[in-house]
């Protein structure tokens, strides 16, 4: 019997694998062979399938992309590079314009084809012109676009990031959430409040269940009824692949519950699952879909096991559920998170159990808000001020908890397998051993720790990617910043590393985005005394957003021959301004992304003690040699190399300075092919040591010109 059953489950297996391999292979087949494939331009007609999303303005080289805003959509037919095509692919379609349109609608425009990596369509299609709706959506999808747009408004009329929480707790609309906050929700482990999963299903549903008692006896009409407002709530928030897989991961959790005993949740699970891909093979390789799995898998097997183990200390039922939910999903989740983001928060068992009794509330409430704001504003927004405290705890918790460091592990399985390994080690109670790991894990952390940057460190090249950021120490936890790179996140990480809470000079060599967009890192929770600009107010966008940034802060604009003095222990900090001259110079124009600006670069020479550091932004060759001629230089110890150690150099350069050590701020895998091999072989045939921040990471110069660097390794952990 028991080998007539093991042939049985191998041939379903291998039926399952056939049916889904062949599904999945006729999907990629149809749209790695459509007309698209290859193909230019397309003017096109089309139905809109999710709602337009706009995204953040990204950093593209050295210029800051506008923000544009993208959406999912099915191509009903096109002219193809001139030739018409009867069509049924899924597209993505991005326009630098923001769009309004629904799920459902018509629209008709033109555009240029690009291949992409998202697996689950055809192409992405880049508007080039403005798209015309020229058919509405549909009634429901019509409604369901007013309840949004009406509870957005009331969310709004709530203000502060509070009343932006709300939408997002209800109905997964982030749209009104700062960076800032998303970021301290990630890090404390509640991101998943904010996207439509099971959980809202689930209050929803409980809620429904709850009235509809009081006004139907039979428990079949109440679920039908439930079951037909759900599908509702659906298309209110978008019947998306995750939304979709959170309805149905919900049902199993609410049908298992239903018939007790009787209802194995494994096959319910497994048939749950093999539907959804089924129905879109591209979510087997979503991480969302995994999490989804493994959360529901989590609550079915390990939720009774953990509630019968907690209720022999309490007899309050209530509270051993609220514990139990957050704590199976997320050992069942934590593997995947640490496979996929690299990070895994500690705090967050204790944040999701501290806003597990206000998620509810907000979420029935909040609902009932939805549904009637476009009826009564006034209604609703009575009835979002009552969600207001429930929310306003929830960012509370997330400002918090947000704030305290994440264990950081190689985004790889490698971080899976710690974390399985782990797991198995408390299930299996071998504390011993995990004594043991602990304690050789805590010292390997703190010897890494102390070997960077050093204690004595002096100067700082921070990795920032394809981008520049240093630092130059003052002590006591200040530090003079040469551009902050192109991404907040990133400098912040930097500095505090560093432990840099005070910055009396922040130097922008020019306002190209891979040297000023990280700002607002720089800036968080800092004091910045005064700001050194170039004069050469471009690029008109980055120029503009640093100036906004830098309202309340004094900002100089200096000039060749300008100095300045500081005292740090390591001795007294000389800046001298070699470069621009007071007036913007027209020098010859090279190959790139803007000679002009990358000529109006700040270059200084400055003195830590006994160490000499020239550092000179993106100049190129025309720019160098102007500086070279100057008369004001002089050897020195370390030398930054311009423009991410482009091919754009000016030799006799190197021989002016004559430094030991060639630092290069550049980003791995670069489009630019930076730095350049005949950069490298100049600066090594003078001799010259050179260190690299896409090789290296990181890198710190002490007052004895050592070098620590800080590039992560396949086993490195550590915290941030």
């Amino acid at each position: 019997m028991v080998r007539s059953s093991n042939r049985k489950s191998l041939i379903l297996l291998a039926i399952a694998l056939l049916v889904g391999s062949a599904d999945a292979s006729l999907r990629l087949v149809a749209l790695s062979h459509s007309p698209l494939r290859g193909a230019k331009t397309i003017s096109f007609q089309a139905t809109v399938k999710s709602d337009p999303v706009v995204g953040s303005p990204k950093v593209i080289g050295s210029h800051l992309r506008q923000a544009s805003t993208t959406f999912l959509a099915t191509l009903d037919q096109g002219l193809i590079d001139g030739k018409p095509y009867a069509l049924h692919l899924p597209v993505r379609i991005s326009s630098t314009r923001q769009v309004h349109f629904l799920p459902g609608s018509k629209i008709r425009g033109e555009g240029t084809i690009f291949a992409t990596s998202e697996r689950r369509v055809a192409a992405l299609i880049s508007a080039r012109k403005t798209l015309i709706e020229f058919s509405p959506t549909d009634p429901i999808n019509s409604i369901a676009g007013r309840i949004r747009s009406a509870f957005r408004r009331s969310a709004i009329a709530i203000g502060g990031q509070s009343g932006a929480l709300i939408p997002g707790l209800v109905i997964g609309d982030t749209s009104l959430e700062s960076a800032k906050f998303v970021t301290d929700m990630r890090r404390a482990g509640l991101t998943h409040l904010t996207a439509v999963s099971g959980e809202n299903f689930a209050i929803i549903a409980a809620f429904l269940l709850w009235l509809l008692q009081f006004l139907i006896r039979g428990l079949r009409i109440r679920l039908v009824i439930t079951a037909i407002i759900l599908v509702a709530f659906i298309f209110l928030v978008r019947p998306s692949p995750s939304v979709l897989r959170a309805s149905v991961m919900t049902a199993v959790l609410l049908v298992g519950k239903a018939r007790g005993e009787r209802s194995s949740p494994l096959p319910a699970l497994g048939l749950a699952i093999g539907f959804l891909i089924l129905a879109d093979p591209f979510q087997a390789i979503d991480p969302g879909f995994a999490l989804s799995v493994s959360a529901t898998a989590g609550i079915l097997l390990l939720g009774p096991t953990l509630t019968q183990y907690f209720l022999r200390y309490t007899t309050k039922k209530k509270f051993v559920e609220l514990l139990v939910i957050p704590i199976a999903a997320t050992i069942f989740c934590t593997p995947l998170i640490m496979a996929i983001s690299g990070q895994f928060s500690l705090v967050a068992l204790p944040a999701n159990f501290l806003v597990a009794e206000v998620v509810g509330p907000v979420t029935v409430i909040g609902f009932i808000a939805a549904l009637i704001s476009p009826l009564s504003l006034s209604l609703a927004h009575i009835l979002m001020l009552v969600c207001k405290p429930f929310s306003a705890w929830v960012v509370l918790v997330a400002h918090y908890m947000g704030a305290l460091p994440v264990l950081l592990v190689p985004k790889s399985f490698i971080g899976a397998a710690i974390a399985l390994t782990a797991l198995m080690l408390i299930a299996a109670k071998k504390w011993r051993t995990i004594a043991t790991l602990l304690a050789v894990a805590i010292a390997v952390h703190l010897l890494m720790a102390s070997g960077w940057p050093g204690e004595n460190w002096v100067i700082v090249n921070c990795d920032v990617g394809q981008g520049d950021g240093a630092v130059i120490n003052l002590g006591n936890n200040s530090g003079i910043v040469i551009d902050v790179g192109p991404d907040s996140a990133a400098m912040d990480r930097c500095l505090n590393q560093l432990h840099i809470h005070e910055i009396p000079l922040l130097i922008l060599t020019h306002y190209h985005a891979d040297h000023v967009n990280g700002l607002a890192g720089a800036m968080s929770g800092r004091h910045i005394g005064s700001v050194w600009v170039t004069n050469n107010p471009a690029p008109v966008m980055e120029f503009a957003q640093t100036m906004q940034l830098l309202a309340k802060i004094p900002h100089v604009i200096v000039q060749q021959g300008q100095s300045l003095q500081f005292q740090s222990p390591r001795g007294t900090v000389k800046i001298l301004v070699l470069w621009p001259r007071a007036e913007i110079e027209k020098l010859p124009s090279l190959p790139g992304d803007g000679s002009g600006i990358n000529n109006s670069s700040i270059a200084l020479l400055i003195s830590i003690g006994a160490i000499n550091f020239y550092t000179s932004g993106d100049t190129e060759p025309p720019a160098q040699e102007e500086i070279v001629n100057s008369g004001l230089l002089h050897r020195v110890d370390v030398m930054k190399v311009s423009h991410h150690g482009s091919a754009y150099q000016y030799p006799p350069l190197y021989d002016a300075l004559h430094p030991r050590i060639a630092l290069i701020s550049v980003g791995a895998g670069n489009s630019y092919g930076h730095p350049s091999p005949s950069t490298i072989t100049d600066l090594e045939n003078r001799g010259i040591k050179v260190f690299r921040t896409d090789l290296d990471g990181a890198i710190a110069i002490d007052q004895d010109l050592r070098m620590r660097t800080q590039k992560r390794k396949w086993w490195d952990i550590s915290w941030g």
